[in-house]
């Protein structure tokens, strides 16, 4: 570490000072998750400024995605902000994004040959994130595919354009993110160095389960830090929650009770009479 502080460039592929010194280069595991979070974001958003180029990202291909995402049992759709007339979409959690990039029918948006290929790409890359998880995946074997993949996703155009015989290749380097360089350059290395324990045991799917149990609940169940009758603010009814939840699972108080039925009983109008 002192020499890499002393020479930026002193290790392959370092070209600035790190900026927490006090953590060597290899204690930075990465994040399994987020390896595959990001770049399925990067391969679905690829698709759609593919989309967007070629003029072909109107209501009827909106349209066909989002019965597409519900066919899939994926809940999905576009919304356009006024301000700056451009379209969003939903943001998927991880189990979503993993039926996107094994089940989306990428041929019902583009043209059948286009969509083999691009599916390809995605079918590789899900391979990849299983062998990255499992345990006895060889670091090797790994770096070799990973490899291979980056150079399917750069697969080059072959030809001129707009002539007899062009191919059109997938994606250029200007479309290499971060996490697509991590996964290819250096998550063989930590397999490598971690193979007792294995990435999967570093993960932060735990992390991310409970900051979106705590957004669910901050929209579901707070006043949002508003209101007239809260002068709490959201994240002390976030805690107060937790730690009620807590206390009935450690006391193994019940969540749920059973309704109780109400009775009504009415006089018989005689009965007044007779007595």
């Amino acid at each position: 570490m002192e020499k890499l502080v002393e020479k930026s460039n002193y290790y392959k592929g370092h070209i600035r000072n790190p900026l927490f010194d006090m953590i060597f280069p290899n204690h930075w595991v990465p994040d399994e998750l987020h390896i595959m979070l990001r770049i399925t974001d990067r391969l679905w958003s690829l698709v759609i400024a593919e989309l967007m180029e070629y003029g072909l990202f109107n209501d009827t291909a909106r349209k066909i995605i989002v019965e597409e995402m519900k066919r899939i049992k994926v809940k999905f759709q576009f919304w356009q902000i006024q301000e700056t007339k451009t379209w969003n979409y939903t943001s998927l959690m991880g189990n979503d994004k993993l039926k996107v990039l094994q089940f989306f029918d990428l041929t019902k948006i583009l043209l059948r040959q286009r969509a083999i290929m691009i599916r390809n790409l995605w079918n590789k890359f899900y391979e990849l994130y299983i062998k990255m998880k499992d345990q006895i995946t060889k670091a090797e074997d790994f770096q070799n595919d990973a490899k291979n993949w980056l150079t399917l996703f750069l697969t080059p155009f072959e030809g001129i354009p707009n002539t007899q015989g062009f191919k059109k290749g997938l994606y250029k380097p200007d479309d290499v993110t971060p996490y697509i360089h991590v996964l290819v350059y250096h998550v063989s290395e930590f397999m490598a160095i971690h193979q007792k324990w294995g990435l999967k045991s570093f993960s932060c799917s735990a992390v991310e389960k409970k900051n979106h149990e705590q957004v669910s609940y901050f929209f579901r169940k707070t006043m949002k830090n508003g209101g007239k009758k809260s002068k709490s603010s959201a994240i002390i009814e976030i805690l107060e929650h937790e730690n009620r939840s807590l206390f009935y699972n450690h006391h193994d108080v019940p969540l749920k009770y059973q309704k109780p039925h109400k009775i009504h009983i009415k006089a018989r109008n005689n009965y007044n009479e007779n007595t």
